[in-house]
C-alpha cells in the first residue's frame, strides 16, 4: 500500500468514526425524548438500558477519534 492509499485509508476511518460519532448522539437524543415520555415501567426499562449501551458506544468511538487525532468539533476559518 504507497503512503496517497494510507492516508486516504486513514481518512476514510477517521470519517466513519466521525459520521458514527454523530449518528450515536442522534440516536441518543431519540432515546432521551422516548424516555422522558414513556410511562410503561418495561419501556422505561428499555429506554434506560439503550442510552446505557449508547454511551458505552459513543465512549468508544470518541476514544478512537482521539486516537486518530481527530476533533469533533467544527473546523473554525480565519477570516
Amino acid at each position: 500500500m504507497t503512503e496517497r492509499n494510507q492516508k486516504q485509508a486513514l481518512c476514510a476511518q477517521g470519517r466513519e468514526i466521525l459520521d458514527a460519532i454523530d449518528s450515536i448522539q442522534q440516536e441518543l437524543l431519540r432515546a432521551r425524548q422516548g424516555f422522558d415520555t414513556a410511562t410503561d415501567e418495561a419501556l422505561i426499562d428499555s429506554y434506560i438500558y439503550e442510552i446505557i449501551a449508547l454511551h458505552k458506544k459513543y465512549e468508544y468511538f470518541l476514544k478512537a477519534a482521539k486516537k486518530m487525532g481527530l476533533s469533533t468539533e467544527p473546523i473554525r476559518r480565519s477570516s
